[in-house]
């Protein structure tokens, strides 16, 4: 008989038990104490609109596609209920991501039971669903997070499906089709999660070469090589002016390096075994393909206009590019289990000769999916919103571009523009990297600056790991395969890389879901090769269980503990508003008001008889973004009829409004908190 999922059946029980406890709480709790992000209601209001027939607006007028598509989706049948009662779709949605997170920490739960032991499984399944980290940055936001680590967890799992598949069988279209359409919800779920989706495809691809290795992880190396090159020489306060040059020379160096790697043998074990050959390849690549790559820039340079291309760059480059490309072919030869490929194998021209064919048929299949998907996806938005992509997205590049917003900017420090920060909201990598940082404190007392403590106790840790690993290179090298480690790790960094070079600003901490499964599955990783000698020893799964088991009451009592703290019965009246802002706004302004706010997602939902627009821009249309950049957007919203807004005039006064809408305000002298409800005029007086 099939055993009885004990382990998983009792994780849901426990954790939808106490989700329905929250979910039948007072009414105001929903409103007010889980689902609080503004961000949030922005989805919640266009859903409610589409499902009542008004088509994507948030404000009922103005059209938009500010928001991941695949949670909207999701929102649409959930909101259609908001006809009938405000609170009854948060309640459901509380139930929706409690299962979410119970269903990934169940695929976490088997694909490292499998890898390496259920109990270990059960650790990290546990500490899923009962981390107060977890919850307050993938689950109680209310946004697409939870649905993006589920599929991302989903898509891990089918790849571990289809490592040990394709070892024993030819891999069929079927099984590159049902890949491409997981990759493709990881992508529409967070849009930013391309980065998985195409690498992903190289892991899948070049199955059997070692190319699927340390491609994905050239990626990454040639794109630190360029950046770090440019911060050498015209240092860091000056990057983002050289934004553009940086973007063109990134997809240079890519389009080079990686042929030129491929072609000097850099990516076939014969070549990676030999000290002398290895050596001799990586410099040869180094100086042809930065010299390459930076006379290009060169002569490129006055023809687009950049703001100009220091030619030391590209020596910078030469040796950042032998580092970074060398470093990962090291750990590689490192682990290797056998020597019987380190002496033949077939040479560049003959691998690609023979495989070609395959590489391609496949590829058109899977990344004929993905990006046709996305393709579609960016026709659709033009033809209906005007712009290919989000204009949330749009908006906060054109923010982290000026000289100064109220928005904060771009990232501001060199460990946030790499992704390694580990404090803030550029902290990608919690709590891992929290962790490591508050080590990196200890070195204080030597007189070691901030960004070479922190960046030596990443090195620590990565050599620790590393040693970690060739402990058992076999069992190291098979569970390194089987969690994906590898296309996670690229991706995720690739993407934290992608918001800082452009200057992305106002990013959160939520952006970083991927990273959040990654520091999971490698601290599992670490726990399994440390659990691994001991495996045949039944005392020592006892003992893991014992520990799953301890883990699991401490964890499971104090969110439980917590849950009851936040959503509390019967200590709120009824009568209480569910949302202040919208009372305020009901209670000084009259029925069918047209009011804006910089923000507004709480209220846009919550308010009644009235609209509220919002004002920058992040859940408005292309053509409101395209004024708003003009300095025009005052008029517009004349023209839209706008009687009030409620907004800090300070900010207002600040880019990217800077004084924009100032001739339209007339004080009211009424305020909430540290906002100023304004009158506003129907034209110029």
């Amino acid at each position: 008989m099939k055993r009885i999922p004990w382990f998983e059946i009792i994780l849901v029980i426990a954790v939808m038990s106490m989700s329905l406890y929250a979910a039948l709480s007072d009414a105001q709790n929903l409103s007010m104490r889980w689902f609080i992000r503004d961000d949030a209601y922005y989805y919640y209001k266009v859903a409610q609109n589409i499902s009542e027939g008004h088509g994507s607006t948030f404000d009922g007028v103005n059209p938009t596609n500010g928001y991941h598509p695949l949670w909207l989706w999701i929102c649409i049948p959930i909101f259609a209920l908001a006809r009938f009662d405000l609170i009854l779709p948060l309640r459901i949605l509380l139930l929706v991501m409690s299962g979410l997170s119970a269903a990934t920490a169940i695929l976490m739960y088997r694909l490292i039971g499998k890898v390496f032991t259920p109990a270990i499984g059960a650790i990290a399944a546990v500490y899923w669903v009962f981390s107060r980290d977890v919850l307050d940055r993938v689950y109680k936001q209310g946004l697409e997070t939870g649905i993006a680590a589920f599929f991302l967890m989903l898509f891990i799992y089918k790849l571990f499906e289809f490592e040990r598949a394709w070892r024993q069988q030819p891999i069929s279209r079927k099984q590159l089709t049902t890949l491409a359409i997981l990759a493709v919800l990881v992508m529409f779920s967070r849009l930013d999660l391309v980065f998985l989706a195409g690498l992903a495809g190289i892991w899948i691809i070049f199955r059997r070469t070692t190319v699927r290795y340390l491609l994905p992880l050239d990626v990454v190396s040639i794109i630190l090589s360029v950046l770090l090159a440019l911060i050498l020489r015209i240092t860091f306060d000056n990057i983002y002016k050289y934004s553009q040059t940086a973007v063109y020379m990134i997809a240079l160096s890519l389009a080079i390096k990686i042929p030129g790697a491929y072609f000097l043998g850099l990516y076939q074990s014969p070549v990676l075994s030999d000290p002398r050959k290895f050596v001799t390849r990586l410099t040869v690549l180094a100086v042809s393909s930065s010299a390459v790559a930076g006379v290009i820039m060169i002569v490129l340079t006055p023809l687009a206009h950049f703001e100009g291309f220091p030619r030391t760059v590209i020596f910078y480059d030469m040796a950042l590019t032998v580092l970074f490309l060398g470093l990962p072919r090291m750990a590689y030869v490192g682990l290797k289990t056998s020597s019987k490929d380190a002496q033949t194998g077939p040479l560049p021209l003959q691998q690609f000769s023979a495989n070609w064919k395959t590489w391609l048929n496949e590829g058109l299949i899977y990344y004929g999916i993905v990006f046709g998907a996305l393709a579609a996806y960016m026709v659709w938005n033009k033809i209906a919103f005007g712009t290919f992509s989000p204009v949330s997205g749009q908006i906060k590049r054109w923010w982290g571009s000026l000289s100064g917003n109220v928005y904060g900017g771009a990232a501001r420090s060199l460990l946030s523009y790499l992704g390694i920060d580990y404090v803030g909201e550029a902290n990608a990598w919690h709590p891992a990297s929290t962790i490591i940082g508050e080590w990196a404190e200890k070195f204080y007392k030597m007189g070691i600056m901030d960004y070479w403590r922190y960046t030596l106790s990443l090195t620590l840790f990565a050599l620790v790991f590393y040693l970690i690993l060739l402990s058992n290179k076999q069992k190291a090298k098979n569970a390194v395969l089987r969690l994906g480690i590898i296309p996670l790790l690229a991706s995720a960094w690739v993407q934290v890389l992608s918001y800082h070079i452009t200057g992305y600003s106002a990013y959160k901490e939520w952006y970083w879901v991927s990273q959040s499964i990654l520091i999971v599955l490698t601290l599992s990783l670490i726990a399994g090769m440390l659990y691994y000698p001991l495996h045949k020893y039944p005392a020592a799964n006892l003992l893991v269980w014992a520990i799953a088991f301890s883990v699991a009451i401490s964890m499971g009592s104090s969110f439980w503990k917590y849950i009851q703290h936040v959503m509390p019965y019967g200590r709120t009246p009824s009568t209480e508003p569910y949302n202040e802002i919208s009372a305020f706004l009901e209670e000084h302004t009259e029925p069918g008001s047209v009011i804006g706010m910089t923000g507004g997602g709480n209220a846009g939902y919550f308010i009644s008889d009235r609209t509220v627009v919002n004002m920058d821009g992040l859940i408005n249309s292309a053509a409101y973004f395209e004024l708003l950049k003009k300095r025009q957007a005052g008029a517009y919203l004349s023209e839209l009829g706008m009687d009030y807004v409620l907004a800090n005039a300070g900010l207002l006064d600040q880019l990217p409004y800077k004084g924009q809408f100032d001739a339209y305000l007339d004080w009211t002298g009424v305020r909430y908190g540290g906002k100023e409800l304004m009158k506003y005029h129907s034209s110029v007086p």
